[in-house]
């Protein structure tokens, strides 16, 4: 859907529920491909849960022992030994699975909830109209770091139409994600185009920014507030 300053605030505020909603379901195991890749990994592969080295360690130290055992027909044993493995590769899938659905639902919540503003609107605030925005960028350790001043002059939600160029092959992260979703995210050639709806309380903001990229040279490119409260 195009959107543009004419753009009513039903309309951002289904959206905005819809693809927060949608992504809340792509991240978790109500995902049937990534249920797939749980069930293949914690079942069969448990120690992963402790990180891919040491988990790789102890699924070796299992093979061997495994091995071992075999040679010695010791049949019984490592009959026994498979299945204590794959019971406990079930107890971690089903609590991968519930820890994945609360830590998605926590993101789910702080996605749908406003922003806070970081100063409330005073008799000399004017509220930001639909257009450009300012969006100068400094160096930082590991990336760029930019802020855009935005006066919400009225709660609800915002889009930002960001779009860098010559900004190599980085990332373009917000910083915080209450109140933000991003439905649209495109890059090609070294360019980068990021749609971001963001709901916010009324007052000032300063919506933080940071690109990260290795070896990514200094981003530069346009920040355009395209449709907010009328």
């Amino acid at each position: 859907m195009k959107l543009d300053s004419q753009t009513d605030q039903a309309t951002l505020e289904h959206m905005h529920a819809r693809l927060t909603l949608a992504e809340f379901l792509s991240k978790t195991p109500l995902n049937l491909h990534m249920l797939a890749r749980y069930a293949t990994l914690f079942i069969l592969f448990p120690s992963m849960v402790l990180g891919f080295r040491i988990g790789l360690w102890v699924m070796l130290t299992f093979c061997v022992g495994m091995l071992v055992t075999l040679l010695s027909n010791q049949d019984e044993w490592a009959y026994a030994a498979v299945k204590i493995w794959l019971l406990v590769g079930v107890v971690v899938f089903v609590g991968m699975i519930f820890s994945t659905l609360f830590a998605a639902a926590r993101r789910l919540r702080e996605s749908r909830s406003p922003r806070q503003a970081e100063r409330p609107i005073v008799a000399s605030s004017s509220s930001t109209p639909c257009g450009s925005l300012p969006m100068p960028w400094r160096k930082e350790q590991d990336g760029y770091a930019a802020q855009v001043p935005l006066c919400a002059a009225q709660p609800g939600i915002y889009a930002l139409l960001i779009e860098l160029h010559g900004c190599g092959h980085g990332h373009l992260v917000a910083e915080g994600r209450r109140g933000l979703c991003c439905p649209r995210c495109s890059g090609k050639a070294g360019n980068l185009q990021l749609m971001a709806l963001m709901k916010l309380e009324a007052g000032e903001h300063r919506l933080r920014w940071r690109f990260v990229g290795k070896d990514s040279p200094c981003p530069s490119g346009t920040v355009e507030l395209v449709c907010r409260p009328i």
